[in-house]
């Protein structure tokens, strides 16, 4: 097959799906300001959040996509809890804070927290279903397709072609194609990428998370006694399923809780609301995208957190058990000088 007639079919089947997508847009704003006309008899109260969790949904590349959040909020209804989910969220929210929403009398198990029909919201949806209906009807060829409709039973005109030129053979040039410089663009920029990445690895292990196993297997062998603290942390630090998995452990004298989140902005988000238990004392704090630590000491404790990627370290020691602390640190190449 011709480079472009494949060409052609792939700018038509996207123009298609574009023209699609302009024109549900257009019907879901306006089906979506109509039936929030019909909510206006609805009840508002406040609901509860009673989970969260995050996803990337731009990228399989964690650290360069966008994040949004599904909260789960809980109400009453005549003595009936029901549940209902806020989809697509772009900031997070805890667990126990207040969301104003309002529940159909009819049907309690019907809520919404959009508490008026919205008008911006159906401008939106015209707009840029508009826009991209009217990209999809061009690309998709549904322009040209009607022109050839109205043209039938119509004379052609006949086309003129200008006298033809003697072009010698021997003086053509023969011209690298766009295509092929291209491809080895793209083939260097990539063996520059995983390089980078190969020797990242090699020579800053410091910004590799560890996991639950390798933490476990680190501070066992220190002689500590890990328990499973997932559920216990979602609810204290009020972050639900926004943390995958957590393991703890605390002899009175070190105490530690690792844990993994579902993407690294929920750890980042974590880390920038943990506040440590000391007000005074010896602060060091050193922030980067990947690795940040943050740490207080004083006479008698030192404290600190830690995050790289995706997880999040809580770090408690008495003054005296600071070394073994920091040594476990160490080893599973969490610390920072």
């Amino acid at each position: 097959m011709k480079k472009g007639i494949l060409f052609k079919i792939i700018l038509r089947s996207v123009g298609i799906f574009i023209l699609l997508l302009g024109i549900r847009m257009i019907g879901e704003g306006i089906y979506n300001y109509i039936d929030e006309h019909h909510q206006e008899d609805w009840i508002t109260i406040y609901a509860e959040v009673s989970d969260i969790s995050s996803e990337y949904s731009s990228s399989s590349t964690k650290h360069r996509s966008s994040v949004s959040y599904d909260i789960t909020y809980q109400y009453e209804v005549d003595g009936q809890e029901y549940l209902d989910m806020l989809y697509n969220r772009g900031k997070p929210m805890a667990l126990g804070d207040k969301v104003k929403i309002k529940y159909d009398p009819d049907a309690p198990e019907n809520s919404t927290d959009i508490l008026s029909p919205s008008f911006h919201n159906l401008i939106l949806f015209l707009v840029f279903g508009t826009i991209f209906a009217t990209i999809g009807f061009y690309t998709s060829g549904a322009y040209m397709l009607i022109r050839r409709i109205r043209r039938r039973g119509k004379p052609e005109e006949e086309e003129v072609l200008p006298p033809e030129e003697y072009v010698d053979p021997k003086t053509i040039k023969r011209v690298p194609s766009k295509w092929s410089k291209n491809i080895f663009v793209r083939l260097l920029l990539f063996a520059l990428v995983v390089g980078g990445i190969l020797l990242s690895n090699k020579f800053f292990p410091g910004t590799q998370a560890t996991d639950i196993e390798e933490f476990k297997s680190v501070v066992e062998k220190k002689g500590y006694v890990t328990t499973d603290s997932t559920e216990k942390l979602r609810q204290e630090w009020r972050v639900g399923s926004m943390m995958e998995e957590a393991i703890s452990f605390d002899d009175g004298n070190v105490r530690m809780d690792f844990c993994v989140m579902d993407t690294a902005d929920s750890a980042a988000s974590l880390y920038a609301g943990m506040t440590l238990p000391l007000f005074e004392g010896e602060e060091k704090e050193q922030s980067g995208m990947i690795h940040e630590i943050h740490s207080i000491e004083n006479s008698s404790m030192y404290v600190a957190k830690v995050r790289i990627r995706d997880t999040v370290l809580y770090v408690s020691a008495l003054e005296e058990y600071k070394a073994d602390a920091i040594g476990i640190l160490k080893t599973i190449g969490y610390w920072k000088e």
